[in-house]
Parts: C-alpha cells; sequence; structure tokens
C-alpha cells in the first residue's frame, strides 16, 4: 500500500509539472488570456468527473435499498412494530389552574404593649404552647407597688363603707354621708382594677394554641410597642388565597374541591375545599380572591409557601387516550386505530373530535368507543392500511387523578 500511494504521488508531482511547463509555454507564446482559458477549461474538466462519480453512486445506494425492501417495515414484507393503548375512562375537570400563599390558619406577632425591659421570656423557638400560656413577662416592680397599694386604700374604703352603712342603718349617718363614703370606695376599687390591667398589660399570654416561631428578643432588653419578639401560627389548617379571573367565578364556589402542590414537596398533593369567595372583584385586575383550606395534619406547609392550585370543577368521567397518539391537521384531529386484516393486525385512520385536556391525556367526544388500541408509539413512521405487528400495549403515562371527596 505505501509502494502504490508512493507512485501515485510520484506520477501527481510528474503530471503536475508537465502542466506547469506547458502552461509558461502557452504564456510565452499566447499571452495571459490563453493561460486563463486553458485553467477554467481543466477546472471544467475535474468538476464533470466528480459529478460523474457522485451520480453512479447514488445510483448503487438506490439499487441498494431496493434490494433491502421499504423503509420501517422491519424486513421484506415485515409488519412495523408500533405500541399501543387502548381507549379508557378518565376523570376530567373543568379545571381552573392558579398561583397561591400559604397562610397559617390563625397568626400573630408577638409585641409588647408598653415600652419597657423584658423580664422573662417563658418560650423557647418551635415550641407548642396552649392557650392562655404567659409568652412574656415585662418588667412591673413599680406597677406593682402601685398595684399594693391601691389594693390597701380599697380596703381602707371597703371598710369604711361597711361602717358607715351600720350608722346610716342606725340613725347616726345621713344618706349624703353614705353616698359619699361608697362613691370613695368604688374609686378604690377601680384604681385596684386599673392597677392590675396595667400588670396585665406588662405580660403577653398565647391568644390560640400554636407554634412559637423564632425568638428574636432577650430578657433584660428593652422593648417599644411595635417590636417583634417572637411569632405564634396555628398550622393545623392552612388558608389557601389565591385568584381567579371573573370570567370563570360560574365555575367556583364554597364546596368545590382543589388539589394545591408546592415546589417543596413534589411528589405530595395537597387536598382541600374553596371555604370563601370575596363579594368584590378587582377592577384594575379583574380578578376576585378566592379562600381555600387545606388541612395540614403533619404541619408540612409552612405559611409563605407559593403553591400551584388546580380547582376541581364540574368532575366527570369521560373516554380518554393519551394527547401523544393525536394527530392535529388542518381539518381535525386524527388517530390511527389497530384492526385485525388478513389474519393480522393493520393500522387505519380515525378522525376524533376532542374536549377537555389535561395531565397528558385527551378527552375523546366522539370518534372511538372504549377498548379501542391507538398508536401512541411509531406514529410517524406509519400509513393508513399498513400492516403492524403489536409490540406491546401500555399503561396510561398520565398520573393517577386526585380521588374527589364526597361532599357531605
Amino acid at each position: 500500500m505505501r509502494l502504490d500511494i508512493a507512485g501515485k504521488t510520484t506520477h501527481i508531482r510528474k503530471t503536475s509539472r508537465k502542466v506547469g511547463y506547458m502552461l509558461v509555454g502557452v504564456f510565452k507564446r499566447y499571452g495571459f488570456a490563453a493561460v486563463v482559458t486553458i485553467a477554467l477549461a481543466l477546472i471544467a474538466l475535474v468538476i464533470v468527473g466528480k459529478s460523474a462519480s457522485l451520480f453512479s453512486a447514488d445510483r448503487a445506494a438506490a439499487a441498494g435499498q431496493a434490494k433491502a425492501g421499504p423503509r420501517g417495515s422491519g424486513g421484506p414484507g415485515g409488519a412495523t412494530p408500533v405500541i399501543a393503548v387502548a381507549a379508557t375512562e378518565h376523570i376530567f375537570t373543568d379545571g381552573l389552574q392558579a398561583l397561591g400563599t400559604a397562610q397559617a390558619r390563625e397568626s400573630i406577632v408577638l409585641t409588647p404593649k408598653i415600652a419597657d425591659t423584658i423580664r422573662a421570656i417563658r418560650f423557647e423557638s418551635g415550641d407548642r404552647v396552649r392557650r392562655g400560656q404567659v409568652l412574656v413577662e415585662m418588667s412591673s416592680v413599680e406597677q406593682a407597688a402601685d398595684l399594693a397599694e391601691a389594693r390597701a386604700a380599697n380596703e381602707a374604703a371597703q371598710e369604711e363603707l361597711r361602717r358607715y352603712q351600720e350608722l346610716f342603718e342606725r340613725g347616726f349617718a345621713s344618706q349624703a354621708r353614705l353616698d359619699a363614703v361608697r362613691a370613695a370606695a368604688d374609686a378604690a376599687q377601680a384604681r385596684v382594677s386599673a392597677g392590675a390591667s396595667r400588670i396585665a398589660d406588662r405580660t403577653i399570654r398565647a391568644p390560640f394554641a400554636g407554634v412559637v416561631g423564632l425568638r428574636t428578643a432577650s430578657p433584660g432588653q428593652f422593648m417599644r410597642p411595635g417590636d417583634q419578639i417572637g411569632t405564634l401560627d396555628d398550622i393545623s389548617e392552612i388558608k389557601l388565597d389565591f385568584d381567579v379571573p371573573e370570567t370563570q367565578i360560574s365555575h367556583i364556589g364554597a364546596g368545590v374541591e382543589i388539589v394545591a402542590t408546592t415546589a417543596a414537596f413534589p411528589d405530595r398533593t395537597f387536598q382541600g375545599q374553596i371555604s370563601h369567595v370575596d363579594s368584590r372583584i378587582d377592577p384594575a385586575t379583574r380578578t376576585v380572591r378566592v379562600r381555600a383550606m387545606l388541612p395540614n395534619p403533619d404541619e408540612a406547609i409552612r405559611p409563605g409557601m407559593l403553591m400551584t392550585v388546580q380547582v376541581l370543577a364540574n368532575p366527570r368521567e369521560a373516554l380518554a387516550i393519551p394527547e401523544i397518539a393525536i394527530l392535529d391537521r388542518a381539518d381535525g384531529a386524527f388517530v390511527y386505530r389497530i384492526v385485525s386484516r388478513d389474519g393480522g393486525q393493520a393500522v387505519e385512520e380515525a378522525q376524533i373530535r376532542t374536549g377537555q385536556r389535561s395531565g397528558g391525556m385527551a378527552e375523546v367526544l366522539q370518534g372511538l368507543n372504549g377498548g379501542d388500541l391507538v398508536v401512541t408509539e411509531g406514529v410517524q413512521g406509519i400509513r393508513p392500511g399498513q400492516p403492524v405487528r403489536l409490540g406491546g400495549v401500555a399503561e396510561s403515562g398520565a398520573a393517577a387523578p386526585p380521588q374527589l371527596r364526597p361532599r357531605g
């Protein structure tokens, strides 16, 4: 092989040298125009030679394909392998999708009512507390002293009222004096109540049972009204608010089922019901605010989570096939249906009318019957009437629809 290549290389070099000598002679004798003409003629000869070679190669390839049989036939006279799916019943809804933000059923920020120093914090971050439990105590030394003084004065006033009541009954005191003593006793009692109220304002209690968030203050820290000490959330149930276009109001209402998902738990769905629909439509966005309630027994959903909501309005069972089996054309939707022919199987083109499409499934309103097999894999390689070989009947590729709970 090396000798042959070397010989060809030597031949090409000699030929090139001869052509060069010839062009130099022509240039000296006839001028530059003659040299250009000869060069163009040589280039044309090379192009014609390559075209002839390509034409011969194409004829050989075509002959090979003719011997091999038609493309995609699986061999001479063979049937094209395909995968099919049976048309079955599937649950469809007039689904509406929206984005909503999760909120706690009840939620507050723990903040003092008065400006003072924190005396004690009775919780830790993440604690579960009961209703009425003391969470924070503010400094109240001065207020406690005032309350003790008010109680002592009240006891003296109540004792004086008792004595004057006895004197009045014996006729030794006038009605006016008794009324004055009673008013003084009432004022003393009011001062006790006011002192107790000031003490209570310095004690923060849990208004409902829930989970305390991160603690953001420490004992001894000076706090003002509005300063955050922590948060308290009741997340046993989640409020999910989302907006729906006003054109869809007829599809929503209290009791309609919803399914919500979140990126935090991609493999889970959370089911709930619409509880309220706002009485007003936003004139700027032409939407209405809808609130749904989601049970959250394991407290997986946290307030503030972004959730995708699917409203399951008007649930119904209908015949369905996978969307990948449908050929959408200008004159309608078609599928390849498998039929028995000459002891084997073939495909025929069937026009269908579709309805709702969701989750990779399409509702079939007309054109198919339950159990009909339609081709899902190999659609592009077959034609009407072509023999096929059923490689398998696949299960529906769509996810199972959520189970709707019966309404009470």
